[in-house]
């Protein structure tokens, strides 16, 4: 579909006065695809789900030299090759041909292609973000924050959407995201990941979703916590819960629910920052009492985030 359709269908719903953004629509495009040239329609839903920053992927720094973004990219593939999962969603991922080569067994991937923005270091390269499946997708749709104003609540990054269209249970969409952290405090921190989720709900408007009877799951880096009281006012995450959304590693005693590794410095303690959430429709198609969902915390896991997974019965 051609972007100027999009935009055209953006405003359309801002005009209905669903979504009330202040700010302009964003860039609507297509990610950067790698895919077999042939898939069939799957029969059913992908049954194993991941997702997981990859910390600066590959090397774990931006400036990592030659053989530690080989190392880092081998760890990765051995990691994930363990869990064998359907579909990963990850963050932070800096090189679109090393995630190929590091999850080859998931062949259908969008990689996003995020800019650097005049509140960012411009120095550093675009953290992007990418959905890899083991089963065709319908579509595939990047929404990109990098044109809109320099206001204060003014999301970041943008985030990434697939839809699967199954022979047996119909339509399954899934977003990938990755929230803002820093630079400007926690209020202001906060006000724009809130203003990322109000997007979001945007585009499922756009896309005529309807969270409580459509299968849509949000999974991701959110930067804001659950269980941390410090994030009790932020409606980033429990805007969504108070609507029926289910985190489905919430209920995890700590510190098994922690999926942020303390710094070695002491400066930042374990955290949950990472989620996967699913739709009240979701939960009515698979039934809450048919997957199993945990964080993934071995101590050769090569990021400082660990991976928060999710496996439905079949």
């Amino acid at each position: 579909m051609k972007i100027g359709c999009f935009l055209l269908l953006w405003v359309a719903g801002l005009a209905e006065g669903q979504a009330k953004l202040p700010l302009p629509p964003p860039v609507l495009r297509e990610p950067e695809l790698s895919q077999p040239a042939r898939g069939t329609v799957p029969i059913g839903l992908p049954q194993k789900w991941v997702t997981w920053n990859l910390q600066w992927f590959p090397g774990q720094n931006p400036l990592a030299t030659k053989l530690e973004r080989e190392s880092h990219e081998a760890a990765v593939r051995f990691c994930l090759g363990r869990f064998k999962p359907d579909v990963g969603m990850f963050q932070e991922v800096l090189d679109a041909d090393a995630l190929r080569r590091s999850v080859s067994d998931l062949p259908w991937q969008a990689v996003t292609r995020f800019e650097r923005v005049e509140d960012e270091e411009k120095s550093l390269p675009p953290q992007n973000l990418a959905i890899c499946s083991r089963v065709p997708w319908q579509e595939a749709w990047e929404v990109n924050f990098e044109k809109l104003p320099m206001t204060l609540d003014r999301p970041v990054r943008g985030f990434l959407g697939v839809e699967w269209r199954t022979r047996r249970q119909g339509s399954w969409t899934a977003y990938v995201v990755h929230l803002k952290s820093n630079r400007g405090g926690r209020e202001v921190t906060s006000k724009r990941r809130e203003r990322a989720i109000e997007y979001l709900r945007a585009d499922w408007q756009r896309r005529g979703l309807v969270p409580e009877t459509d299968a849509i799951v949000v999974g991701g880096d959110f930067n804001c916590s659950l269980k941390n009281p410090d994030f009790r006012k932020e409606k980033t995450l429990r805007g969504l819960l108070a609507e029926g959304w289910v985190s489905v590693a919430r209920d995890l005693p700590w510190p098994k629910g922690a999926t942020v590794r303390p710094d070695s410095q002491g400066k930042y303690p374990a955290t949950d920052f990472d989620a996967i959430l699913l739709s009240p429709g979701w939960q009515k198609k698979i039934s809450s009492k048919k997957y199993k969902s945990g964080v993934w915390q071995e101590s050769n896991v090569p990021s400082d985030h660990w991976p928060v997974w999710l496996s439905f019965a079949r």
